[in-house]
């Protein structure tokens, strides 16, 4: 529950609107590098069943808007590039590449028109380092930048990081950082193309759903 206070009046506020039926706005992004061109296939076509299989689990008001990451994938479900969307809601988006998911992860958090009141959650599907290139979490770093945004916006944060590229699983220190420290989860797949009911089996929209008002308990939007 959250308070929200004003002349000294306090009233507890439940997150998503609901116990029983929560709004949530959920967040797809996925990096548009080339090695990305089958991932987006994949989830596209295991994502419906997965998610009704979720909503099962957890009964809820769900929005799902599916971006690519500075680009699309043709015969997907990614067909909207992220900064398009928030050129139309009159935003100008900041600079970032097709591999640059901490960058879009802070735009969108700030940015994206979230419903009033929904508990908040963005996924990041990627290959690559999480803003393309390895970076320290301190201060001023497009990741540290991205879990400051995430928390400020009480947005939930989790990611699924394929490794099938030969990238080091060092690299998965990035992710853990931006999912765990946003009270997100992180998913790692090592295949390609993705098991059948990779996402159904690892329950993923589940935790997604679940998980997604997470950072609403713990931060008071203004």
């Amino acid at each position: 529950m959250l308070a929200n206070c004003e002349k000294e009046v306090c009233v507890n506020l439940t997150c998503g609107g609901s116990d029983a039926n929560p709004m949530v706005d959920l967040i797809i992004l996925i990096d548009c590098s080339g090695s990305m061109s089958s991932k987006a296939t994949d989830i596209s076509n295991q994502a419906d069943s997965a998610i009704k299989l979720a909503l099962l689990s957890c009964p809820s008001n769900l929005r799902v808007s599916w971006f690519g990451q500075d680009g699309t994938w043709n015969g997907t479900k990614f067909t909207q590039n992220y900064k398009t969307y928030l050129t139309a809601l009159g935003v100008t988006p900041m600079p970032a590449n097709n591999e640059q998911g901490a960058i879009g992860i802070q735009d969108l958090s700030n940015n994206f028109d979230w419903r009033d009141g929904a508990c908040r959650a963005i996924f990041y599907i990627s290959d690559e380092p999480i803003n393309s290139v390895w970076d320290s979490t301190a201060n001023g770093t497009p990741t540290a930048d991205a879990i400051i945004q995430a928390n400020n916006n009480s947005v939930t944060v989790s990611a699924h990081f394929q490794t099938q590229n030969n990238i080091g699983s060092w690299l998965q220190g990035n992710y853990q950082d931006v999912t765990s420290q946003t009270n997100g989860e992180l998913f790692t797949s090592n295949t390609s193309p993705l098991p059948s009911g990779f996402y159904a089996n690892n329950q993923v929209f589940d935790k997604l759903i679940c998980n997604a008002c997470n950072n609403c308990k713990f931060n008071i939007r203004p």
